[in-house]
């Protein structure tokens, strides 16, 4: 059995010992402009050695799918005298440019710098909202989460329309929020295939009460207050029971 992994956002965590990367067969991370590590577009698979498969036949199978098919990619036919190449199947063009990619080998220098700044305001934001949020754990004893997302589940909010009055107030405070995710059964294309969110009311609880909060990097610690002042009481106004500053 190939266990196949989508760990698109997140690159970084660890689990027990081992990195995301690390657990399934074949892995794959995406470097999108919004997950931690990026290269404006993008992303990345590995794969583990496997008894009875060759590695360096394997990924030179994956660079014949990534580029057309070709058995060379620009840089190798530029070289002095070897211009000849094959298209050895009809592949696809999702290669990752050198530009991008030099952004990326950029990111990786200062990753572990950028983790350790995410862990610092999700470990403020959980301090501060103990009291009016149902938290994701992100760090424990034997693991640690990319810190990719904030998720704020708001407790006393059960329905949308609260949910988004407080996205509303922070919208209002200048703090712009999101939600993650809309439950798949909600959209037009899902509907048309007869899914109905009445079916899942777990999904939708999960997703009626959460509001994903600013959680990057070039965040100051002035801001990082700014967020938690106005979170707290845009939660306070519309629950009646928060804690308004």
């Amino acid at each position: 059995m190939i266990l196949l992994a989508d760990a698109a956002h997140s690159f970084g965590a660890v689990s027990h010992g081992k990195m995301s990367g690390e657990w399934a067969d074949f892995t794959s991370f995406s470097f999108h402009a919004v997950k931690n590590l990026t290269t404006a577009e993008g992303g990345a698979v590995v794969f583990k050695n496997i008894d009875g498969v060759d590695s360096d036949e394997l990924y030179r199978e994956f660079m014949l799918w990534s580029l057309h098919g070709q058995s060379k990619d620009a840089l190798s036919k530029m070289k002095i005298g070897a211009w000849e190449y094959d298209i050895k199947m009809c592949g696809q063009k999702c290669n990752m440019t050198d530009i991008m990619a030099s952004i990326g080998l950029a990111q990786l220098k200062r990753y572990g710098k950028m983790l350790a700044r995410r862990r610092e305001i999700i470990n403020r934001y959980d301090e501060a909202f103990k009291d009016i949020i149902i938290p994701v754990k992100h760090y424990g004893d034997d693991f640690a989460s990319s810190g990719h997302l904030y998720l704020a589940r708001i407790k006393g909010i059960n329905c949308e329309a609260d949910r988004n009055a407080v996205i509303d107030k922070m919208a209002g405070c200048g703090i712009a929020t999101n939600v993650h995710y809309k439950p798949l059964p909600m959209h037009t294309a899902y509907k048309n295939l007869g899914f109905d969110i009445k079916d899942y009311p777990v999904s939708y609880a999960k997703y009626a009460n959460e509001i994903s909060l600013p959680l990057h990097t070039l965040l100051t610690d002035e801001e990082v207050d700014y967020i938690i002042k106005c979170f707290i009481k845009a939660v306070g106004e519309v629950t009646k029971n928060g804690r308004p500053d």
